[in-house]
């Protein structure tokens, strides 16, 4: 199974995790380990060999690419001792030498350009398979929602933060190790360009050493690259920070969309702007910041690039005026230091880059690391034995501790009987219908159901994916093309005029009332027909002759399958076999239900 945890085997992980949680932004030794950890998923595993091959030709390519640059430092040379020259002919030829070298430089360009796209949409396609995996396995979207809400907005840290961590991984490893194989392509011909030589520099004899040049070069990167850092450092925390709240001001629209009828209803328009206008407003304040960080870089960057532009030229046109070289050799030598400059100063030209590549991996690290923790919690699951349901000494909590029933032992529930739970809001009818589920962490106790029974629940406010109205009707079960039973039941629960919308894709969950959507969830019900059916105020929405309508057709199609249901209406009472209610005083009681029929 795939799981990674920046924190996981330290030694002391536990008190690291707590520090780091909700972070916005980790020590660059613990960004790093996170990022090698993240990059050895993939590039260890089986199913990068044909990446390993992509990888190949980008770095022949590339190796080309570097060839050609220097073929290109020698042409300027000779193509600028032709023009002083004025050698007309070699002239043209030269002309003749920089088209077929253009040429090949794009194809290189290109297919180089090209591969990498190819290398970045495998790599994503695996990561993101195996995040959404893991993120679904063992309930971990669900349990990340219990017990860390820190870690915000998982969709986009799957959906965004994962491709721009592989492009970004790419582009700077790749063009972090062209640097290097540039500088030493280039550092040997700047070092050979740079001869030993005696100058007069203001009536004073200066002594320049052999590759005087290649350290010069050296000096001017070292002191560019602290100056870019120290005034850099901000932009790190900064777009953690922009990216967060960018993520949550979409994620307010997206709430907005979803919840559009109940905000209209209650006419909370003002509300939600002013919700809006807030989380916008972190966004365009910590932009500034951002943006005002990024200046002041800029003007040093900037500066930094103008300078190395001339700063060659400086230093070799002493020797160009005492007739040492000529004006081919400057341009060569500018164009070389300009390759090793560049080289050297890969950090000061991308640092923002680094900056958000480095809070991408933060996000994502911190984002693995709440997965990895949770899948840590263990939920009481129900023992496979037997027939029906049965529970024995159950005690459930809430995260906070407080004990919603401590205890609690019920009876064998054969399949074929039925039980209600009633009792006041909050003493956690829901959450025991939860724990019977195997979905809820803070409980002890036995729970038993038979080896074969299947499960399903139905919430007060159902789940209709995207798609057809059939889909939704079907979810999570097969797809059915027979409309007859589908038809049926529709008809029977007074929503005959959806038929015709069977193969229709629409948003169901906001084309469809709260009382339409229950309905459709009691007919995915009775196609799947689970042995077990587990009601939490699934009806609460209807009317009660649609809601009689409803259970009668449970127990006439469910007629061998277990139903326990959650609800307060006091016409449900003589629809089960047995009524749990839940007192104030925290105590449970289980009474016969037939007191209660006519």
């Amino acid at each position: 199974m795939f799981k990674t945890s920046i924190f996981k085997h330290e030694k002391d992980e536990k008190n690291l995790r707590a520090q780091y949680k909700g972070a916005d932004n980790l020590p660059l030794k613990v960004s790093a380990k996170a990022a090698w950890r993240m990059i050895k998923l993939y590039w260890g595993c089986k199913d990068s060999l044909f990446s390993w091959f992509l990888l190949a030709c980008i770095v022949s390519l590339t190796s080309g690419a570097i060839y050609l640059a220097k073929v290109f430092n020698s042409w300027y040379k000779e193509f600028w001792d032709t023009i002083q020259e004025y050698n007309l002919p070699g002239f043209k030829y030269q002309l003749m030498v920089f088209a077929g070298l253009a040429c090949i430089h794009v194809v290189v360009s290109v297919y180089n350009a090209y591969l990498r796209s190819c290398l970045s949409i495998r790599w994503r396609r695996w990561f993101t398979d195996k995040v959404m995996h893991d993120y679904l396995d063992n309930e971990a979207f669900y349990k990340m929602q219990l017990t860390d809400r820190k870690t915000e907005n998982p969709d986009q840290r799957i959906a965004d933060d994962l491709g721009s961590f592989v492009s970004a991984t790419i582009s700077l490893l790749l063009g972090t190790a062209s640097d290097l194989a540039m500088l030493g392509t280039f550092g040997v011909v700047l070092w050979d360009l740079s001869s030993a030589v005696d100058m007069n520099i203001f009536g004073h004899t200066v002594h320049l050493p052999d590759g005087y040049m290649l350290y010069l070069a050296f000096a001017y990167a070292l002191i560019g690259t602290v100056l870019t850092f120290i005034i850099g450092k901000p932009l790190v925390r900064l777009n953690f920070r922009q990216q967060r709240y960018e993520a949550d001001f979409r994620f307010s629209l997206i709430r907005v969309r979803e919840n559009s009828e109940s905000i209209s209803l209650y006419q909370g328009q003002k509300s939600e702007e002013s919700i809006l206008k807030r989380c916008f407003a972190e966004v365009v304040l910590n932009y500034i910041n951002l943006i005002k960080k990024e200046k002041r870089l800029g003007f040093f960057t900037l500066s930094y690039a103008q300078t190395a532009v001339i700063f060659p030229m400086l230093i070799s046109a002493p020797m160009y005026f005492a007739k040492v070289i000529t004006i081919g050799s400057i341009m060569q030598i500018n164009s070389a230091f300009g390759r090793v400059q560049d080289s050297l100063s890969t950090i000061i030209n991308s640092f923002s880059t680094w900056a958000s590549y480095k809070a991408i991996i933060d996000r994502l690290a911190l984002f693995f690391d709440s997965m990895d923790a949770c899948s840590n919690i263990e939920c009481l699951k129900p023992i496979k034995e037997g027939d029906g349901l049965e529970i024995r000494e159950l005690t459930v909590k809430t995260p906070q501790g407080k004990v919603l029933c401590s205890a609690l032992s019920l009876p064998l529930l054969n399949l074929g009987s039925s039980l209600l739970i009633r009792g006041p809001s909050g003493c956690g009818k829901s959450t025991l219908i939860k724990t019977i589920a195997g979905i809820w962490p803070h409980a002890q106790g036995v729970i038993k159901e038979g080896e074969k029974d299947s499960s399903l629940f139905l919430s007060q406010r159902p789940y209709l994916p995207l798609g057809t109205l059939r889909e939704a009707i079907c979810y999570p079960g097969e797809l059915l093309q027979d409309n007859s039973q589908i038809e049926t039941y529709l008809k029977a629960l007074d929503l005959g005029y959806l038929v015709e919308s069977l193969d229709k894709v629409d948003n169901w969950s906001l084309m469809l009332s709260l009382g339409e959507q229950q309905r459709i969830a009691i007919i995915r019900a009775l196609l799947i027909k689970p042995n077990m059916l587990f009601l939490d105020e699934a009806s609460s929405a209807m009317d009660e002759r649609i809601e009689t309508v409803s259970y009668n057709l449970i127990k006439q199609e469910l007629k061998d399958s277990l139903i326990i249901s959650v609800g307060h209406r006091s016409s449900l009472l003589k629809m089960h076999d047995y009524i749990l209610e839940a007192h104030e005083n925290g105590d449970w009681e289980i009474t016969d239900g037939n007191i209660f029929k006519d």
